[in-house]
């Protein structure tokens, strides 16, 4: 199974992708932890079901965009969170394993 790569953005980057029109997702996640390597050999068809939606996706990595996680509370990863028109509107994960099923409805319900 393979494993998603996030890609790696800078804080001014991901404030861009946040205050975008409509609806955004940012997976932000971490290399050492144990419950977002568990959720990433699935992160690949959850992107998928998010963009085929029309909704735009990027990714954050708790560490080295951590003002972003403070700027938005958001400690707990792995985390899914939906941003529309550059307000946080919702987020799923707080730092507890998903499991692909929890995602996907969150993001058939949210996005």
């Amino acid at each position: 199974m393979e494993f998603y790569q996030p890609e790696l953005n800078d804080d001014e980057t991901i404030r861009q992708e946040i205050a975008k029109p409509g609806k955004q997702v940012m997976f932000l996640q971490a290399d050492w932890c144990g419950d977002c390597k568990a959720i990433k050999p699935f992160v690949k068809d959850i992107k998928s079901s998010v963009t085929a939606a029309g909704v735009n996706w990027f990714d954050a990595d708790r560490d080295a965009n951590l003002a972003i996680a403070q700027e938005q509370g958001l400690m707990g990863i792995p985390a899914f969170v939906l941003f529309e028109d550059g307000k946080q509107v919702d987020h799923i994960g707080n730092g507890e394993r998903l499991t692909p099923v929890q995602v996907m409805d969150w993001v058939a319900e949210n996005v």
